[in-house]
């Protein structure tokens, strides 16, 4: 007799994050040869997006360079700006702390919202978004370290004209998984 796929209880999201941590590890071969590129990052980020259920722009990889991040992805933002680190962004917080965290109220959270305010899926010929589309309502940030190190901060988050419009919270397991995949892909940062 034939098992029925519902014959055993399972968690799609489960299987999901198992999948995307598995991607997640392919992909870090391929670009701990290369280093973080414009091209891996693009698809390391897809791979964030779909394991956390965000748009892959809601995704960002911010490399470490001297005493500022710059971001590998959204490619966008890479000429846009530096974050030094001693500033009070959210990104330089988690890169000195060395700690994730997650903040369901960003709205709240004092930031600039300089890179916020840059329309990094606008392609020629789409409309824009409206910069209520473009608010960060919900933020996780955690580091990369690489031999007791800080070399980047992977920051996922879910835009939006409200908290409800975002969508979920982030939860303590979407942090757990987002500081693995983090160690995951600390290879790369070379």
């Amino acid at each position: 007799m034939c098992e029925s796929y519902f014959s055993e209880p399972r968690n799609i999201i489960d299987d999901l994050v198992a999948a995307s941590a598995s991607t997640l590890t392919q992909l870090t071969s391929e670009c701990e040869r290369e280093g973080l590129t414009v091209g891996n990052s693009e698809k390391i980020a897809a791979e964030l997006a779909k394991m956390f259920g965000v748009k892959q722009e809601e995704v960002g990889i911010l490399k470490l360079e001297k005493d500022s991040l710059v971001f590998a992805h959204p490619a966008k933002l890479h000429n846009v700006g530096r974050i030094p680190l001693n500033s009070p962004a959210i990104a330089a917080r988690t890169a000195h702390s060395k700690r994730p965290e997650t903040i369901n109220n960003f709205t709240h959270t004092r930031h600039a919202t300089f890179f916020e305010m840059v329309d990094v899926n606008a392609r020629p010929g789409e409309r824009k978004s409206s910069k209520n589309e473009l608010i960060i309502q919900k933020l996780m940030s955690a580091p990369v370290i690489q031999e007791a190190r800080v070399v980047g901060v992977i920051q996922v988050c879910r835009k939006g004209a409200t908290p409800q419009a975002a969508g979920a919270d982030f939860t303590s397991a979407d942090l757990q998984n987002l500081v693995a995949a983090a160690a995951t892909l600390a290879k790369c940062f070379k």
